[in-house]
């Protein structure tokens, strides 16, 4: 009889291991799926289209210093020119940006 209650007792262990198991791998789906959605928003919403170091080096090349600010407004007004330049591009009936939509 020891020996059938040991067995029932493992098999009990091993069938709580896996509901815990899976129980941990739903949560870590969740925070992972999570995760990526909060990633996608802020990289929607202001995804650099501009590199700061290659800005920054262009400046310094012509002796010149650049605000904190200045990254972010450059990417501003690059990112309404691509959206112009797609527009054009979509009024005249492409899918393809080219040089003269700028």
């Amino acid at each position: 009889m020891a020996t059938a209650k040991k067995s029932a007792k493992k098999a009990t262990k091993k069938a709580a291991k896996k509901t815990a198991k899976k129980a941990t791998a739903k949560k870590t789906t969740k925070k992972a799926t999570s995760k990526k959605t909060a990633k996608k928003a802020t990289a929607a919403a202001a995804s650099p289209v501009v590199v700061a170091s290659k800005v920054k080096e262009r400046l310094r090349q012509q002796d010149a210093r650049m605000s904190g600010e200045f990254v972010d407004a450059l990417n501003s007004e690059v990112d309404e020119l691509i959206g112009r330049a797609i527009q054009r591009a979509q009024d005249n009936g492409r899918s393809t940006v080219r040089p003269q939509d700028l």
